[in-house]
């Protein structure tokens, strides 16, 4: 027997529901499967087939999915919301790397190509303080010929300018590319990088992490194994990172 279809107010009135509303209408399996991760809260306890049968939920089995969720973001968060007030800084839109799904690159010739350098970044960053940022994303494409040090002169032009700002700044994709320009380890660069005012990196440039998926969006991009190993190598020195995960393209569920 297929699935229900649940309706719009359903799916947007969840959070009003208890597990025990929804629990009885779902497939066993499926139920089977959530219950143990409410019990554990750990989804390393789930496997692939696990993973599958959710991605595929629908109707009982999506809404006890929503609602199994929202206990789980209460439980480990509670009901508080945070934000911070930020202001993205992207130093050029020169790109060589040339991904498909990319509205924001130009090539070098391109007539509305533009390039910061570090004290214009920091300027910025100082505009964004005075109008109430706390925190500046800095992130930008990866023109040939870049400065080895160039993000690094950056870090040191806005903690010069803001010493208070946080500056969330450069994913992955610009750290290889960082460490290709310097010829220093990516620990090494990354504490030098720490050391002048990094405190925390985008997780962006990931896409999804299966590279066959990658290399139909952006060839030109690193490997997984390079994302995860920045990723882990900031963690190793101090560095927080996000993760992002953009998906709804050419990936299938499996």
């Amino acid at each position: 027997m297929p699935p229900r279809i649940c309706t719009q107010s359903e799916l947007e009135n969840f959070p009003q529901l208890e597990w025990a509303d929804v629990a009885p209408q779902m497939r066993r399996e499926a139920r089977a499967t959530i219950e143990r991760v409410l019990e554990t809260q750990d989804c390393g306890a789930l496997d692939r087939e696990d993973w599958l049968r959710l991605a595929f939920a629908e109707g009982d089995d999506l809404l006890g999915l929503l609602v199994a969720a929202d206990i789980l973001r209460c439980e480990l968060a509670g009901n508080i919301v945070t934000y911070v007030v930020n202001r993205n800084i992207n130093f050029t839109n020169i790109c060589f790397v040339g991904c498909k799904f990319c509205a924001f690159s130009r090539g070098p010739r391109e007539a509305d190509t533009y390039f910061l350098n570090p004290e214009q970044v920091a300027d910025k960053a100082l505009e964004a303080s005075q109008l109430g940022a706390t925190e500046v994303c800095i992130q930008g494409g990866l023109p040939h010929g870049l400065p080895p040090f160039y993000y690094r002169d950056i870090l040191r032009a806005v903690k010069s300018a803001v010493p208070s700002m946080h500056i969330h700044a450069f994913s992955p994709m610009e750290i290889v590319y960082g460490v290709e320009l310097t010829g220093m380890p990516v620990g090494d660069y990354l504490e030098m990088l720490r050391d002048n005012g990094l405190d925390t990196l985008p997780g962006t440039a990931a896409e999804i992490l299966d590279d066959q998926v990658r290399h139909v969006l952006s060839r030109n991009k690193l490997h997984t194994s390079q994302w995860e190993e920045v990723i882990r190598t900031a963690h190793s020195c101090g560095i927080r990172t996000t993760s992002t995960l953009m998906y709804g393209h050419v990936e299938t569920p499996e």
